[in-house]
């Protein structure tokens, strides 16, 4: 039987940083693949040139999967890195044919429109992993989400009901009657199926001079706006005041870490707050934390929650769309207002404090 040929389409391999869940859950897609089936084949839209990359890429290809680079990032030229993508896409793939283009973010959605005819490409899908799609650009969001892209998929999908219903919600959308489609997303299990060991645990607390015995308040993500990094710094004020010992890991880069880091200064915690920069070694992180904390204003279905709750660390979150649909306030995590710092502050020490509810939560 003639394999399916399926393109996934995603920013590129650096998942430690300036990445993340998404490209995760895009190579996890391809790898899960059934290769009796389909014939997976994986364009990382920019190369950003991590040291993480290139064992990422050789391991990848040692499985048998058709991975590549379409270009480097530049940052300073989004818009020719944007050509650049489009002609190695289809530099890589030239006198090929593949039945279906899935993309998962912005760019490559508009990757995908302009490789499908060469490519011979039978139908075309996107993946919505986020509420807001261009929260920046409120003019292409009009003219691509709203308008262009119900006429030209075959298929959207969001990964939370709030992001599907966003969808389903757009005018054109309505008059067409397309209807968009749930796919919540996943990880793989076998990530977190071994128990944490204590001595990994002890191990990495001294790599990164956390006290051995410490509540440790962790968080993983790219250090932007949406995710709220600053009310989280603003919340480790209050809970030194209850919780002296305690220590903040945030893990990630971005754009905002020079301004959070200033932040802990101005607030004479920088002491007990530990911007990690970017890590490959999540699963081991997540071991050494007492606390999940995500301080998000908006979000997809964040995956480090996932992985939290798949390590059986207990999770305080925001009441954000996508959390919301992981975390059942009181049963599986705690809720508080997006943007209030007090409020996440009390149910950091509340969980803390108590260590019954703290199991209960996990």
């Amino acid at each position: 039987m003639k394999r399916i040929r399926v393109l996934e389409i995603i920013h590129g391999l650096a998942i430690e940083g300036p990445l993340g869940g998404i490209e995760r859950f895009g190579i996890e897609l391809v790898r899960a693949m059934d290769r009796s089936q389909i014939e997976p084949i994986l364009c990382a839209l920019w190369r950003y040139h991590t040291p993480y990359e290139g064992k990422r890429l050789a391991h990848l290809r040692k499985e048998g999967i058709d991975v590549f680079f379409a270009a480097d990032w530049d940052e300073a030229h989004p818009y020719r890195g944007f050509q650049q993508a489009r002609r190695g896409t289809l530099q890589h793939l030239a006198g090929q044919k593949v039945e279906l283009i899935h993309s998962h973010c912005q760019f490559g959605d508009g990757i995908a429109l302009l490789v499908a005819r060469p490519l011979h490409a039978r139908a075309l899908v996107r993946t919505v992993h986020n509420e807001r799609e261009w929260p920046k650009r409120p003019a292409r969001r009009l003219l691509l989400t709203n308008l262009l892209y119900p006429l030209l998929f075959h298929l959207e999908m969001g990964i939370s009901q709030q992001v599907t219903d966003n969808l389903d919600q757009r005018p054109l959308a309505r008059v067409l009657g397309r209807h968009s489609m749930c796919m919540y997303n996943a990880i793989d299990l076998e990530r977190f199926s071994r128990a944490p060991d204590q001595g990994v645990r002890e191990s990495k607390r001294r790599e990164l001079g956390l006290p051995p015995d410490a509540p440790v308040i962790g968080s993983v993500g790219r250090l932007t706006r949406q995710k709220g990094y600053s009310f989280l710094v603003e919340a480790a004020a209050l809970i030194l005041k209850e919780l002296p010992a305690a220590h903040f890991l945030i893990i990630g880069e971005g754009e905002l870490g020079d301004d959070l880091q200033a932040l802990a200064q101005e607030l004479g915690v920088a002491h007990a707050v530990h911007l990690t920069g970017p890590r490959h070694d999540v699963e081991e992180l997540l071991a050494s934390i007492d606390l999940f904390a995500s301080p998000s204003l908006w979000e997809g279905l964040p995956t480090v929650i996932l992985e939290s709750m798949a390590a059986g660390v207990p999770v305080v979150a925001t009441d954000v769309s996508g959390t919301r649909e992981l975390v059942r306030d009181g049963l599986t995590g705690s809720l508080v207002h997006a943007g209030d710092a007090g409020a996440l502050a009390r149910a950091v020490v509340e969980t803390l404090r108590d260590r019954d509810r703290a199991i209960i939560l996990a």
